[in-house]
């Protein structure tokens, strides 16, 4: 009963704490410090002084409407009024030229500002993931981890850089033009003001309820993110299995839920934007009545003070409707600011950052289990370790071995306390683990997984990582690189490393790509050792090793090990029989233990085990031992110089000419225009809505050069007096009423319609950057720029961008675009000189220097993704690797790595947003230029009699317009910028077309019967490595119905084979070929499809057991299999009795990449997937490699029964010999060829490379 509740206590998930939008948003600057605060201060005051500037503008229209209107009247003589108006005129243009400079100022301190607080933002985010306990991980959450650190970033971006400075400078030009216009006639204000409450309140609701949708809409991308992570990590499988439809479909279901939450913002957009026009235009139409009223009783002296309080309005409208969209921005920043800030307000229960903790200066390294029980968080039921008691001596091996799933991993996973238990307690030295420091303890402890990572960089930066934390991080750089070389020697590294084109600072690629998996291997025992802790733990550490390499490399681990308290795991028994104590585990209890000769006397499950793995081998002598690889090599090196020169300069241009296809750099992008005609085109469900669209974008842009004439018109009032001054007023506000009726209607319909626009584009290119990416060749996902965490931001910030641009952004684009277009060819019709001369000197240089702002910020914007994509790649590969990061006490590293590369980001952009910020103020203030040439232009023509009143009104209006609407078209250029540079990768992408796929003279020749299999002169070399060979001439036939092994030392070309037979990449030199047919004259999808492969790291996909064994069927097929096919995979892969003991049976989740099983469960499932498909070819590398020597045995017969059944080839990759002694052919690879083969006993008898390999593993039993 206290065990219980214990377990309740652990497992309940704490009540996430909701952050509203507004205190999400605010919260955002705390993260900024006294710089940056200063920065926004000085910031703030150049736009409010901005916002002031405009303001000041309708005090000169005032004073302009007066002398006009005196003029008009007789009362000013044609030089005073010339005079007054170049005046008037000058001010125009001292206005706009301290607007420029407040505007450049407030745009680039706010954007500095943005990137720093943002950056501290990702920062912390980053370090609240890696703070958490490894349970919090369980539950997939990853994946979002990584991909929001920078999605979520940028929104935040977007809603406090220089949108910010606009809002604010509206708000400013909202307040002084309210206190203008109450200084000058507070009556007339006081009736007018009510439009700014009743917009607040309309703004306010939307804002609200946008907030809660948005924030729904982020959790569902943020699981769609993560489950696309998956999907790119796990390219191999995706193509083996032929996948990517169904996984597409997985996906879309996330889309698919994201959608229908943004479409209720339809309406809603609808709403806001509607009440918006509709309040200023009937506020206009109210402001002109009230003010003809109160001109006619005489409470208003002067038309000018009438105009001041109206354009006052009018201006202070016009920055409640620039603000509004801007709005939107907020919103998504602080919804998106709310969801990092929950991890980061999340209590981590082991937090490594926690200095807390005894950091003793004496370990003696004794271990106490005593009475421990424990359960995994995500599966409470099932006890993995049960009253579980043990005592690890110090400075001895103590070995586990049993049944995967028997909880040997697990108690790993205490000592690294990963976990805690549920009840008993973990002492070292005595003490209970939980008092020492976290990071000081996991730095006193190393360990070798089963499943090695490493991590993007080069080997000695990997090997580098063990020494983190120790006093031999910061020795020079020679003395460190001499420990790291010492301990790769002990790993038995150091030869093949030298061997690399740059040795020790060779690059490896994402979590060591670049390398075999027994080359992994020895880099993780070399980071392991390389600091010389005083507890090691081995988890499977020489699984991936080959017999001749893992029988050097356990030497070494025992020398290692020798003084140190050891805890090795281990299902390859001949690595632990020199063992202290060996414990036989089942269930999370202990069965027996003792020495090797003691279990073997004991004639019990050990006894057993050893039987199991027993190899026959015959005594060689020393003579009739072929010479090492090494020797070998250097024997063969003449020989083959001039075929490797021939073969370098055929395949180099080739390889080259491959690589530069798939580089984005390389090509041709789409204009603007082009870009967004393309969007548009390529969504022909659409073309109904985007009819109706622009028709209403077009109406909604007659609204500005109706506003002109229906003001100018009014002005002219003044010059009446009596009941047909206020006949003709009444008249024109009720046309303003009609007027904003009529924009209800239409901007209504434009907010919804755009909405069901972005959102359906949205859908669209997040489905298809998905799709794209994973129709790819392999080389795409070798290349350093697509690593896994850079894939996964472009899947989400790409599309993000599009949908921002073609929603409500391009509506009002449209809608500005056509108002200055409409307004400049009224002002000319009205006014030919006046309208040409303002025009012509006026809109030019707006539109260059807008443009010359799109492609100065294009540019940026592209090496600034390259940027943060390479954070976003660190941040993805240290959360998906948790628990190496974790393990080896890296988290401080990882994240002064990822601070670095933010640091860069921003270090680059600071010159481009100095100059880009240039044309931005330029955009934003030119229209006060022109303004004050066409007012004083447009008062010389009235003096001179070449032009009325009422035309100049008109056509000056109309110019302001015009202007209004050109700042608010150049405030969108960031949006433009972004979302043209994401919609050409996105392009590239889909025209990309991979060099391995059906064609049409392919896309119905398979197979056929699947007979022999014919190898002829295979040469290969990676793309991204052209120069290294790693097959130098293969051939070998299989026969229908044989089982053939691949063996050999690590990296010799074996796992290279299988790539090939699956057609992960296709030969540079010769062939292979399926009966008459070469695999490039076959649909790869339709031989795939008879091909199954089971891999050395299995991939499991977030979902059920059913669902992953199922992906084994054809794509159409895979929900419809039935259970009992699933189950009969299952049992024979050695699966089904454990997934019936889970409490949900088949349909237990797996968690993200199968975090939720063990090693060798992970393993069986796979083997279940692959057994499911019923292949011709079943390609075996290292498939039972993670599973205990009864799951081996078990599995190896099923495996053996199916390659004996009709005629299925099987090949299988192996290091463990006697998984492959039956097979009827083995081929032992040495240095990229076949160097000997044949069945196991005639290999054994030609007394080579084989016999040693089956000597080292031999177990006297």
């Amino acid at each position: 009963m206290e065990k219980e509740s214990e377990k309740e206590k652990i497992h309940d998930q704490e009540p996430e704490k909701e952050i509203g939008a507004f205190d999400g948003y605010v919260r955002i600057f705390q993260y900024g410090s006294s710089k940056e605060y200063t920065m926004q201060a000085i910031a703030t005051a150049c736009a409010l002084g901005s916002g002031v500037g405009m303001a000041l503008v309708n005090l000169v229209f005032g004073q302009f409407i007066t002398l006009t209107t005196d003029y008009s009247l007789g009362n000013t003589v044609p030089s005073k009024f010339r005079s007054e108006a170049g005046r008037l005129s000058l001010y125009f243009f001292v206005i706009g030229l301290c607007r420029f400079f407040l505007t450049y100022g407030y745009s680039t301190l706010y954007t500095f500002a943005a990137y720093r607080i943002i950056r501290n933002i990702r920062r912390q985010y980053l370090k609240a993931g890696l703070s958490q306990e490894i349970a919090f991980f369980d539950g997939g959450t990853s994946g979002s981890i990584a991909m929001q650190a920078t999605s979520n970033g940028r929104l935040i971006q977007g809603g406090i850089s220089e949108k910010l400075g606009l809002v604010v400078q509206g708000l400013s030009t909202l307040i002084s033009a309210f206190v203008l216009a109450f200084v000058t006639q507070w009556k007339l204000t006081l009736i007018c003001c009510c439009i700014a409450p009743a917009m607040l309140l309309a703004g306010g609701i939307s804002a609200t309820i946008e907030a809660s949708i948005e924030t729904k809409v982020l959790k569902v991308q943020a699981q769609a993110g993560a489950f696309a992570e998956s999907i790119f990590s796990s390219s191999r499988t995706v193509q083996a299995f032929g996948l990517r439809e169904h996984l597409l479909r997985d996906f879309d279901k996330f889309l698919q839920t994201s959608r229908k939450l943004g479409n209720k913002k339809s309406p809603l957009f609808g709403f806001l934007f509607a009440t918006e026009y509709t309040i200023i235009f009937a506020g206009f139409g109210l402001c002109f009545w009230q003010g003809i009223r109160m001109i006619s009783t005489g409470e208003v002296e002067e038309a000018g003070d009438v105009f001041i309080v109206l354009m006052s309005v009018v201006v202070a409208a016009t920055s409640m409707t620039t603000i509004m969209p801007y709005l939107i921005d907020f919103v998504r920043a602080a919804s998106a600011a709310s969801e990092l800030f929950r991890l980061i307000d999340r209590e981590s229960r082991i937090d490594p950052f926690n200095e807390c903790g005894e950091k003793p200066t004496n370990l003696t390294g004794y271990l106490d289990f005593s009475n421990v029980s424990f359960a995994y968080p995500t599966r409470p039921d099932v006890n993995v370790l049960d009253d579980f008691s043990l005592h690890i001596p110090a400075g001895k091996t103590t070995a586990l071995v049993g049944a995967s799933g028997s909880g040997k991993s697990t108690i790993v996973g205490m000592v690294e306390r990963w976990y805690d238990p549920l009840s008993g307690t973990i002492k070292l030295d005595g003490q209970p683990v939980e008092q020492f420091n976290l990071k000081w303890l996991r730095q006193q402890v190393r360990l070798v997984q089963q499943e090695p990572v490493l991590f993007a960089g080069s080997v000695a930066e990997n090997i580098a990582n063990g020494l983190v934390g120790t006093p031999w991080e910061s020795e020079p750089p020679t003395e460190k690189l001499a420990r790291i070389q010492e301990a790769a020697k002990v790993a038995f590294a150091h030869d093949f490393i030298t061997e690399l084109p740059n040795g020790y600072d060779t690059v490896i690629g994402e979590r060591g790509g670049l390398l075999s998996g027994g080359q992994k291997q020895r880099v993780a025992i070399a980071r392991s050792i390389v600091s010389q802790p005083r507890i090691l733990l081995l988890d499977e550490a020489t699984s991936a090793l080959d017999p001749h390499a893992e029988e050097l490399v356990q030497r070494a681990l025992n020398n290692v090990s020798k003084g140190r308290t050891t805890i090795t795991i281990a299902h390859k028994l001949a690595t632990i029989r020199d063992a202290d104590n060996i414990v036989v585990m089942r269930n999370g209890r202990i069965l027996e233990q003792g020495t090797h000769k003691a279990l073997l006397q004991l004639n019990g499950a050990y006894a057993r085990l050893v039987r199991a793995q027993d190899l026959s081998v015959v005594t060689q002598h020393p003579e009739d031992v072929s010479t090492s690889p090494d020797e070998t090599d250097k024997e063969d090196h003449v020989a083959l110089t001039s075929e490797l020169t021939r073969y370098s300069t055929i395949t180099r241009s080739a390889l080259e000419k491959q690589l530069s296809r798939d580089d984005f750099d390389n090509w041709e992008r789409l204009g603007l225009l082009h870009t967004v005609w393309r969007l548009i085109k390529s969504t022909p469900e659409l073309n109904g809505t985007f009819t109706v669209l622009i028709l209403v974008c077009f109406a909604g842009a007659a609204s500005f050069p109706g506003q002109a004439i229906l003001m100018s018109k009014f002005i002219n009032v003044f010059q009446f007096t009596g009941s047909a001054m206020r006949t003709k007023g009444n008249f024109f506000a009720l046309m303003f009423l009609v007027l904003g009726l009529g924009s209800f209607v239409v901007y209504f319909v434009m907010g919804w319609t755009s909405n069901i626009v972005a959102q359906t584009i949205n859908h669209k290119y997040r489905k298809q950057i998905v799709n794209d990416t994973m129709k790819q060749d392999l080389q795409f996902f070798d290349r350093t720029e697509n690593t896994t965490g850079a894939l996964t931001s472009r899947a989400d910030s790409y599309p993000q961008a599009v949908f921002e641009l073609m929603g409500f952004n391009i509506a009002l684009i449209l809608v500005a675009t056509t108002g200055v277009l409409s307004c400049s060819i009224l002002s000319i019709v009205y006014a030919w000189k006046l309208g040409l001369v303002i025009v012509l000197a006026g809109l030019p240089p707006m539109l260059l220097s807008g443009y010359a702002r799109i492609r100065m910020e294009a540019a940026m914007d592209h090496k600034i993704s390259k940027l943060f994509s390479q954070s976003a790649s660190i941040a993805s590969e240290a959360v998906n690797a948790i628990r190496t990061v974790s393990s080896l006490a890296i988290e401080t590293s990882v994240l002064e790595r990822y601070t670095q590369e933010l640091d860069r980001a921003i270090a680059t952009s600071t010159k481009p947003v100095l100059f880009i910020m240039l044309p931005f103020a330029f955009t934003q203030t030119v229209e006060y230029s022109f303004l004050a040439l066409g007012f004083w232009y447009g008062c010389r023509l009235v003096s001179f009699g070449d032009l009325s009143e009422v035309n100049f009104y008109i056509s000056f209006l109309s110019v302001f317009f015009s202007g209004q609407q050109a700042s608010i078209l150049f405030g969108f250029s960031s949006s433009m910028t972004k979302a043209t540079h994401a919609a050409n990768y996105i392009f590239w992408l889909e025209e990309l077309q991979p060099t391995i796929r059906d064609t049409e003279e392919n896309r119905d020749i398979g197979p056929g019967d699947f007979g022999s299999l014919h190898m002829e002169s295979l040469q290969f070399s990676y793309p991204m490595r052209p120069h290294a060979r790693v097959l130098r001439g293969i051939d070998l036939q299989i026969k229908k119905g044989q089982f053939v092994a691949f063996v050999g030392a690590s990296g010799c070309g074996k796992s290279t084979m299988i790539s090939m037979l699956e057609r992960f990449y296709d030969p540079v030199a010769g062939h292979i070929k399926v009966d008459a047919l070469t695999l490039d004259q076959m649909n790869p999808w339709l031989y795939r499809g008879q091909v199954a492969l089971v891999q050395q790291e299995p991939t499991l996909y977030p979902g059920t057991i059913r669902e992953n064994v199922s992906m084994g069927t054809p794509t159409d097929c895979a929900s419809m299999v039935p259970d009992s096919e699933i189950e009969a995979a299952c049992r024979a892969a050695n699966v089904w009795e454990f997934i019936s003991s889970l409490p949900a049976g088949l349909m237990t989740l797996c968690g993200t990449n199968g975090t939720q099983l063990s090693g060798g469960q992970r393993q069986r499932i796979a083997i279940a997937r692959a057994l499911l498909r019923n292949p011709n070819l079943l390609l075996l590398d290292e498939a039972t490699s993670a599973l205990d020597t009864q799951s081996e045995r078990i599995v190896q017969d099923a495996l053996n029964e199916a390659a004996s059944q009709g005629d299925r080839i099987t090949i299988a990759v192996a290091h463990r010999l006697s998984t492959i002694r039956h097979a009827d052919v083995i081929c032992v690879f040495d240095g990229g060829k076949i160097a000997e083969s044949g069945t196991h006993e005639e290999l054994l008898g030609k007394g080579r490379l084989y016999p040693k390999m089956c000597e080292a593993q031999n177990l006297d039993t």
